[in-house]
């Protein structure tokens, strides 16, 4: 006689993470924290939009001042940018590429850590498994971040076009390369507030642990790496720090500029299933 058994079918683990993830956001929009972290993120890039990209971007494409941002921009590797058709995006792309990691930590920062305080994670894990759980917060935080994104980059695309409607096709491949970029950019920290959540029991310790960690840990091993120049390898280990180098060269369209931070992800949720899984709740 066969033993029936009691793991869920993939259909039923996908349907539980589902309602889990829509569970995270509609408490986004219903929890104190989350309605603050949302009006704060609205007005910053409410004030984003307004002084340094519509500004910069008025200035940018001025003729008169052309040369001497060229020039300038040459000295730090972002002469690429000045080709594009909307000087709109190329001011958005620098902003956005250094904002949204930073956006994603404090957004993403209470993924398990509320529920463990409050006792609701035994509640909850009665009728979801710890994998379902985690995953699925994690992907509610992926359509946070993602959505966040698309509204930006739409509010400055728009911006552009009732400037200048003329270049629309022509930038509509630095659109889709912008908004992919900084999706795959955004994932490790993501995935890195899984696993501090999985680690501490606050919110705030996983953000400051993340402000203070990897500035720590990148500063310790740039020193070491002074004197064995192989140990600068090890900074593969720590998200973001590929930011600068894809910022100043003309990568974006490239597939190798995703597999750092796309294995970082993977890594991070990992070592945060297997401490999740052996976690007192």
């Amino acid at each position: 006689m066969s033993v029936p058994s009691t793991l869920p079918s993939r259909p039923q683990t996908i349907t539980i993470i589902w309602l889990i993830c829509q569970f995270e956001l509609v408490r986004v929009a219903l929890t104190k924290r989350g309605l603050m972290l949302v009006i704060a993120f609205a007005i910053s890039w409410l004030l984003l939009l307004k002084y340094p990209i519509y500004q910069a971007a008025a200035i940018l494409s001025n003729p008169n001042y052309f040369n001497d941002f060229f020039l300038f921009s040459q000295t730090i590797n972002l002469e690429y940018l000045l080709a594009w058709p909307y000087p709109e995006l190329a001011i958005y792309w620098l902003i956005a590429a250094f904002v949204f990691p930073l956006t994603s930590v404090l957004f993403a920062s209470d993924q398990l850590a509320s529920d463990h305080n409050r006792g609701t994670l035994r509640f909850i894990a009665l009728r979801a498994s710890r994998n379902q759980l985690l995953f699925g917060r994690f992907l509610a935080q992926l359509i946070i971040v993602f959505s966040g994104i698309v509204l930006t980059l739409g509010a400055t695309m728009l911006m552009a076009l009732i400037r200048d409607p003329s270049s629309l096709l022509a930038a509509t491949n630095q659109l889709v390369l912008i908004g992919a970029n900084l999706f795959v950019l955004c994932l490790p920290f993501i995935a890195l507030m899984s696993l501090f959540n999985c680690i501490f029991v606050s919110a705030r310790l996983s953000v400051m642990a993340t402000v203070i960690v990897i500035p720590l840990l990148s500063s310790l091993i740039s020193l070491a790496a002074l004197g064995s120049p192989g140990l600068s390898s090890l900074l593969i280990i720590l998200p973001g720090q590929q930011l600068t180098s894809l910022v100043q060269a003309d990568a974006m369209s490239s597939l190798n500029s995703a597999i750092v931070p796309l294995a970082q992800t993977v890594c991070y949720l990992v070592l945060a299933q297997q401490i999740f899984a052996r976690r007192a709740l």
